[in-house]
């Protein structure tokens, strides 16, 4: 997410002489991107790429308190300003003009913090042009002072807050339910949309079950600020994120306040932001405060401490950094520090929840104290020119581009698991175990792609038919020498077995692999694993295996290395049969797993003149192939057809007790 700020804005929260250049540089190396500058309105303006974990960071406070510590580190002086907001508010009319706070029901489940206040006598009056130049060069509408304080307020300090025109909420019955809509319902946003929810949205709701308020995400109509708006009431909710979400997608409502509701604002950030929007309302439309603020916040809570030592830090970065430079830069970054001889405990700020983890904490040392500042060795040899073996680019390019092209999704997994995925594929001995692994659940190099691919698809519920593929190395171990890294190309699905087979076999077509085959083995050890071996250079080779897993997901593996040895560029020329070819179809109910392949082996083995055998249809147990005769030396007739029509049916049933579906 990209976040505009001007300058001018930014120094009202940060005391430094640093030029824009200067800002753009450190920063840019420490910590968000500033993509570019851009000279707008006799002021430069920062457009920043802000990471979807770094919600604290979209705002302007939230940009200086990042650019105070950066700047810090390269001996630029910077810090930032004090807040200015107001923390004591005063009703200010008398008790017999004080306007009642709606009835508010709220749901813990849904809303971590509900805080509100009622404004009285506002005027529409025209937005200032300081705070109308500052929203234009923001990217946002100018409207007037009673919508617009909502918008910059919510800019500046990051926390959206939305104002209901008071009047029109009381008269429907002045409630405010915090509960999740019933599929089925209807309500229109402020702009005239009308939707109608899914069921599971969180909305506002009043007495007679209408749907008010869109919260965190846009406003309703039946409650939005008009011409005739006299009495505001500024609110602020903490709707959960996910909830926030799947309301926002499920409706392609896409706005600032959603963007940043679904990254898990800090609720903490909303009694300053109501604060600061009380202050503009009173300046900018004369309006009163006419009611006690109201504030439920059932979610309030400290985040988690996280435990590192001193040791683990330097052996992440390489590096030896002393504990009272580790100390200064956590502290910098607002986090509680607590040192006991090589353990340090940090206590998070509210705002970063992004902080949860060991390695979340080395991240933060690594990049205040600057990755540019890590040392570096460049190869002291000439880069290798040789190509290295059992890698081809174009193959693999092929391979992606056929299996996207037929609705697989390719993915990158780790090529390190953690104990419980490695025990999928064999024993622990086996696998090699790193001695300084990035983080403490991922600590052993795979041996194979299928548990990476299969993890991959259970973090994916949502999505029930899925099928993803990926082209990566796996790791055997060398006692005593570094691991093998071996090419795979893995696939795992949802999809039914005889699908995947059909997809294995259409890649194989595509590559110009012949003489393929999938040979169905059972053991002890493993059951219904097809080998797929291939023909090349008069030899047998095995390639890999399909299979299905315990989750009745489909897998397939394939040493890529060996696939190559088989793969053609272009298709060997077939000249045309000089001989006429019969074709027909002959239809088998088949018992309940028998296999489609071995059923098509053993048509093939009865004569020379069958020369090909392929499945058409599938209807329940009705299974269609298409039979090809077809003879070098004559033209086949039905004469030589007609005692192998009698004979298939004959093996198939005493093979299979497969069925004829018909009569020959």
């Amino acid at each position: 997410m990209n976040i505009l700020i001007p300058h001018k804005w930014l120094l009202e929260h940060l005391d430094t002489k640093a030029t824009d250049a200067e800002i753009q540089k450190y920063v840019s190396l420490c910590g968000p991107s500033i993509e570019r500058i851009y000279q707008t309105e006799g002021d430069s303006v920062y457009d920043i790429e802000i990471t979807t974990n770094r919600v604290d960071s979209m705002s302007v406070r939230g940009i200086a308190r990042e650019i105070a510590v950066i700047l810090e580190q390269f001996d630029v002086k910077a810090s930032l300003k004090p807040s200015n907001i107001i923390k004591n508010v005063d009703v200010d009319v008398s008790p017999t003009e004080m306007l009642p706070l709606p009835k508010i029901k709220n749901d813990p489940k849904l809303s971590k913090r509900l805080t509100c206040v009622v404004l009285s006598g506002v005027n529409r009056n025209q937005t200032p042009d300081w705070m109308a130049k500052r929203l234009i060069q923001t990217g946002q509408n100018v409207h007037d002072a009673v919508i617009d304080i909502t918008n910059y307020v919510t800019h500046e300090l990051g926390h959206p807050c939305h104002a209901f025109d008071y009047d029109k909420l009381m008269q429907t019955g002045g409630e405010i339910n915090v509960e999740e809509a019933k599929k089925g319902e209807t309500f229109s946003t402020l702009d005239g949309e009308t939707f109608t929810t899914v069921g599971g949205e969180v909305v506002f709701k009043n007495g007679q079950n209408e749907i008010i308020d869109l919260p965190s995400i846009k406003g309703t109509a039946n409650t939005s600020i008009d011409d005739s708006t006299k009495n505001v009431l500024l609110l602020l909710e903490s709707i959960m994120a996910e909830k926030v979400r799947f309301a926002s997608m499920t409706h392609a409502i896409r706005t600032t306040a959603a963007q940043l509701m679904e990254k898990n604002v800090d609720p903490n950030l909303a009694e300053d932001v109501l604060l600061k929007g009380i202050e503009l309302y009173k300046s900018l439309t004369d309006a009163k405060v006419a009611s006690k603020i109201f504030d439920e916040y059932p979610g309030k809570k400290s985040l988690d401490p996280v435990k590192i030592t001193l040791k683990r830090i330097n052996e992440y970065l390489g590096i030896d950094i002393k504990l009272d430079k580790v100390q200064s830069i956590l502290e910098q970054l607002e986090c509680k520090v607590k040192a006991s001889d090589d353990l340090i405990t940090v206590y998070p700020p509210t705002f970063r929840p992004d902080l949860s983890i060991p390695a979340d904490i080395v991240e933060e040392i690594a990049r205040i104290y600057g990755y540019h500042n890590f040392p570096s060795i460049l190869m002291d040899t000439p880069i290798p020119t040789n190509r290295q073996k059992g890698v081809n680019f174009i193959i693999e390019d092929r391979i992606k581009r056929f299996l996207s092209s037929i609705g697989l999704q390719e993915i990158y997994s780790y090529s390190m698991v953690s104990e419980e995925i490695a025990l999928k594929t064999d024993t622990l001995e086996n696998h090699l175990k790193i001695s300084n692994p990035l983080t403490d659940d991922r600590i052993y190099m795979r041996l194979s792609l299928i548990p990476s691919l299969e993890e991959i698809i259970d973090q994916n519920p949502q999505t029930p038919n899925l099928s993803v593929f990926e082209i990566a190395n796996v790791y055997p171990p060398i006692e005593g020498n570094l691991p093998n890294e071996n090419l795979h190309l893995g696939i795992v699905s949802t999809e039914s077995y005889p699908k995947v087979r059909g997809i294995v076999e259409s890649l194989f077509e595509n590559l110009f692999i012949e003489k393929i085959t999938i040979e169905i083995v059972s053991s002890p050890m493993v059951s219904n694993v097809g080998i797929i071996t291939v023909i090349h250079q008069g030899k047998k080779v095995e390639l890999g295996g399909i299979k299905l897993l315990q989750s009745n997901k489909v897998a397939v593996e394939i040493d890529f290395a060996k696939l190559l040895q088989a793969v053609s560029t272009h298709p060997n020329y077939q000249p045309s049969p000089k001989t006429a070819v019969m074709v027909e179809d002959m239809t088998f109910t088949l018992p309940p797993k028998t296999l489609v392949g071995d059923v098509i082996n053993s048509i093939l083995q009865l004569s020379k003149i069958i020369t090909k055998v392929e499945l058409k249809t599938k209807y329940k147990q009705n299974y269609s192939f298409v039979i090809t005769y077809h003879d070098d030396d004559k033209n086949v007739s039905s004469v030589d057809v007609e005692p192998l029509r009698k004979k298939i049916p004959k093996v198939l049933d005493s093979i299979y007790k497969a069925k004829l579906v018909g009569t020959v």
